[in-house]
């Protein structure tokens, strides 16, 4: 019965392919940013209604986030199929989030289609702001997740790896505050807001050199006078801290806040420190999860691409996720190598042939997997017991 209901699911994803290109293309060409995706919610949402989802929106007290629930007569799990479709600002879809939501609903359509005398509760959760909102650690604390047993999604990238590791992040703020005069005629009566700035800059670089190679560490100049002439009376700075391990990052954190404060003391200015409540955590691979991923992509002719889990690490808020329930964010490749994720050239990769690919090849691994979690209880047990460390 499992390989009918297998080959059944592959069918019903490549019936449903014109539909998941639609859905792709109008979130791709109105890209939307964080908590503003009304569009795409209304796109994706639509589409699950006319397939008998029973769809709830504002859901976590964000606008534009949902859940879309199917409950099969199972006593199973309950799967969850997480929806992305954030842009970024200026450059659009150029971390191909309209992707990553087509994938989502499709893979939860055609499970619901073929098997759902066989499956317990489908869930889509769509989740806006990853890029910097941080929508998923909202609705955490919201309680959103704590009846699913287990998250899913793929992202497009420029390889196929079923686990890539996460750096956990903090976004912090630094504004020094000094004292303005005449730079030529008065520098004496002057505190230079700005010489803060610099000097946290340059502490923090000399700091670089006694850190693990996992840690980055980058920030800009926000703010830093307005003419040559007048000593700046204030001046800010906007840095993020990253690290592979959450307690080492937590130290790391620290000590950029000290870089800020021992400058601080050196110009003699006074030092606000924001640091922004929402901290993505690193990602908590499943093994387990992974594997079975894994089987269902080579069933559908697609193979992982090699390569160390530690590359090309970034931040996601799916890393939050990851340390609450067992995850899994597979990366599809959607384009070549040397196309990396926040640019133009990936932006046109996620509307390009491969794009759409991406899509199809996602949406049935997806489903494929949570089939097997459905129909084999045992997996599940295995999926828990990592995640349990037992």
């Amino acid at each position: 019965m499992q390989n009918r209901l297998k080959e059944s699911v592959i069918k019903e994803v490549d019936r449903l392919k014109t539909d998941l290109i639609d859905i792709c293309m109008t979130i791709h060409s109105n890209p939307e940013v964080k908590f503003k995706e009304f569009k795409a919610v209304e796109v994706l949402t639509t589409f699950l209604e006319k397939n008998d989802f029973e769809v709830t929106k504002g859901i976590g007290g964000l606008e534009t986030a949902f859940n879309a629930v199917f409950k099969g007569p199972g006593n199973g799990p309950a799967i969850a199929f997480l929806a992305e479709y954030d842009a970024l600002p200026q450059i659009g879809h150029a971390c191909g989030h309209n992707i990553v939501g087509s994938a989502s609903v499709g893979a939860a359509v055609a499970l619901k289609k073929v098997a759902a005398d066989s499956i317990g509760k489908i869930v889509v959760v769509g989740t806006p702001a990853e890029e910097g909102g941080g929508g998923k650690i909202i609705l955490i604390e919201k309680g959103i997740f704590e009846d699913i047993d287990i998250a899913m999604m793929i992202h497009p990238s420029n390889k196929t790896k079923m686990v890539r590791l996460m750096l956990a992040v903090a976004e912090i703020g630094f504004v020094f505050h000094g004292k303005a005069a005449h730079a030529a005629a008065y520098p004496h009566k002057g505190i230079n807001a700005l010489d803060g700035v610099i000097l946290t800059f340059n502490n923090i670089n000399a700091l670089r050199q006694q850190l693990k190679n996992d840690v980055r560490i980058h920030g800009i100049i926000t703010e830093g006078g307005y003419a040559p002439n007048i000593i700046p009376e204030m001046a800010s700075a906007q840095f993020y801290v990253r690290a592979l391990e959450e307690k080492y990052f937590k130290k790391v954190v620290e000590k950029v806040k000290e870089c800020a404060r021992g400058a601080a003391i050196a110009t003699g200015t006074e030092l606000d420190i924001k640091t922004e409540r929402l901290i993505y955590r690193p990602f908590k691979p499943n093994y387990t999860l992974a594997e079975i991923f894994r089987d269902n992509l080579s069933l559908i002719d697609i193979r992982e691409d090699p390569g160390d889990e530690k590359g090309d690490m970034g931040s996601s808020d799916i890393g939050n996720v990851s340390q609450t329930i067992p995850t899994i964010h597979a990366d599809i490749s959607i384009c070549d190598d040397d196309v990396v994720c926040h640019s133009p050239g990936f932006r046109d990769a996620a509307i390009s042939e491969k794009g759409i690919k991406g899509i199809v090849t996602g949406a049935k691994a997806l489903a494929l997997t949570a089939l097997d979690i459905f129909i084999s209880p045992e997996k599940m047990d295995m999926i828990r017991k990592e995640f349990e460390g037992k």
